[in-house]
């Protein structure tokens, strides 16, 4: 029986997670509200696997993975946030978290990663030591030391898992990577294929490099490494696929077009902490009413969305924008949220912008899912700053929110890749 810990301070998240997991066979599911019940809660026994949110108002996701690893260090934390950042990315991955899993949830790709999550934790006590060998297409300046596994069985594969995403890492993307050669992996086991997998290591650079692709369409490769891993640096040739990752941390291309007052949200430590309860007692009380219209507001947005999923129109995206102009308008006269009255402006300026040709189906859908999630953490920032005041950091939801906006426009601009031939090759 697998022990599972789902930590969100939101119960709308919550109650997702607890739905996804419905279908999975020996697991026991315990909730935590936040990163300092988890920690308590892990201290007095092991958990398997546990789900971390990261922008919570008590401990964050990033100090409770940190303290988790420390007595639990074999338990796998997968992050989950809305922040779709590097930056939160790396941190999460370096203090510990073996994945990393963006808001909303895909209910498809969920299902055959926890199946994945469990078979490695399964696995993890009965791994074989390796060998090593050595290979490089990039730059024969390199160390001498060089690790091979030889994958003939899934322990075999698994321990390239643990070996590379167990413990802290300094390498740019190498959650990615391991994850696709895994797929890959996966897929060559399952037609009996045995494989190695060779990694070398310059001063800067890692090259980690798949022998024995062959049995795979070099298409099919392509087209998985543009729809999984489109950052790759890569060399396929006729029977290795070999990527080169950075050791050194540095700024990532970013691939959407973001604006500087955007970026400088994204980026805002906001190093002046100020807490809820300090914040109200010097906010003026005539002012409170108005946050408290925020609830009202909140469920005309919540009921227009709705509508906008059963009949998407120009009309019904309209309806939409005012609720949240007004929204917006009560946010940008309080000068310490004039933030989120700019992640707010800036999607009301994306849905007029919309027409009705751009409403398929799956996108009004998948638009309409996070509207939802976004309104939902907006109900839940104002619940505690405003009302429990619980909140260490009223700011703790400003990039989260702009990102959030950032990834719903990013519905209308994705660039699909079809896999042609091999329609059985597994990925999570």
């Amino acid at each position: 029986m697998f022990k599972v810990l789902i930590v969100d301070d939101n119960d709308n998240n919550r109650l997702t997670l607890n739905l996804l997991l419905e279908e999975v066979e020996d697991i026991e599911i315990y909730e935590a509200e936040d990163g300092q019940i988890a920690v308590e809660m892990a201290v007095k026994e092991h958990f398997d696997l546990i789900f971390m949110d990261i922008m919570m108002p008590n401990m964050d996701g990033f100090e409770a993975t940190r303290l988790i690893k420390q007595v639990q260090k074999n338990t796998m934390i997968i992050a989950l946030s809305a922040l779709d950042d590097d930056a939160s990315k790396h941190k999460m991955l370096s203090l510990g978290a073996e994945d990393y899993l963006t808001k909303p949830i895909d209910s498809k790709l969920f299902e055959m990663r926890i199946r994945h999550y469990l078979n490695i934790i399964t696995l993890r006590n009965k791994l074989p030591e390796e060998v090593t060998l050595v290979l490089n297409p990039f730059d024969t300046k390199i160390f001498s030391r060089s690790i091979t596994f030889r994958v003939t069985k899934e322990n075999d594969l698994a321990e390239f898992w643990d070996y590379w995403l167990m413990g802290e890492k300094n390498i740019i993307d190498l959650s990615d990577c391991v994850r696709l050669i895994y797929g890959f992996g996966l897929w060559l086991l399952k037609y009996h294929y045995s494989f190695n997998i060779i990694v070398e290591e310059s001063r800067d650079k890692l090259y980690m490099m798949l022998v024995g692709t062959r049995p795979i369409k070099q298409s099919v490769i392509k087209n998985i490494l543009l729809k999984h891993f489109t950052q790759a640096k890569y060399i396929l040739s006729q029977d290795m696929l070999s990527f080169q990752l950075d050791i050194k941390i540095k700024a990532l291309k970013e691939e959407m077009i973001i604006s500087d007052e955007a970026k400088k949200i994204l980026a805002k430590s906001h190093d002046n902490v100020l807490c809820a309860s300090e914040y109200i007692e010097t906010t003026a009380i005539s002012f409170l009413p108005k946050i408290d219209g925020l609830e009202l507001i909140n469920d005309e947005i919540d009921k227009a969305i709705l509508v906008f999923e059963d009949n998407p129109s120009k009309k019904a995206t309209e309806l939409i924008c005012n609720n949240f102009q007004e929204y917006a308008n009560i946010l940008e006269e309080l000068i310490d949220f004039a933030h989120l009255g700019f992640a707010i402006r800036t999607l009301i300026n994306f849905l007029s912008s919309l027409s009705e040709e751009q409403f398929e189906e799956t996108k009004v859908k998948k638009l309409s899912l996070m509207l939802l999630n976004l309104l939902h953490d907006l109900a839940s920032w104002r619940d505690n700053v405003f009302i429990s005041q619980v909140a260490r950091d009223i700011h703790y939801l400003d990039a989260s929110l702009l990102s959030s906006c950032i990834q719903i426009e990013a519905i209308f601009e994705e660039k699909s890749a079809e896999i042609s031939g091999d329609d059985d090759l597994e990925f999570f």
